[in-house]
């Protein structure tokens, strides 16, 4: 028995509307820069420019590494369906275990 999971990995994911919101920021930056760049020394502004596009760039990187992570989370959870949940919910226990004990540990040491 196969499970299909239809747009397992949304649209908007939060990782990529994040990227994408850094990359709005930068362009701001840019056009900030570009427009005080006439009051500017010329070793100044080429260093701005220098920083804005590597800044750029790591964005795209990480644009591109975050969509290459997502799909291939998405494989393994289409792969592996019955395993996938079990390890979610074997970590969800772990996790939850850790919680209570951290909390009555609290209660003990006021």
């Amino acid at each position: 028995m196969e499970l299909y999971y239809k747009d397992l990995i949304s649209e908007e994911a939060s990782l990529e509307k994040l990227v994408d919101d850094l990359m709005r920021v930068v362009q701001g930056a840019c056009d900030f820069a570009e427009a005080a760049g006439a009051n500017l020394e010329a070793d100044r502004h080429k260093e701005i420019t220098t920083h804005l596009a590597r800044l750029k760039e790591s964005c795209r990187h990480i644009k591109a590494h975050a969509k290459a992570t997502a799909l291939a989370a998405d494989q393994v959870l289409r792969r592996y369906p019955y395993s996938s949940a079990g390890f979610a919910f074997a970590a969800g226990l772990v996790a939850g275990a850790m919680f209570i004990r951290r909390r009555a540990s609290r209660l003990e040491h006021p």
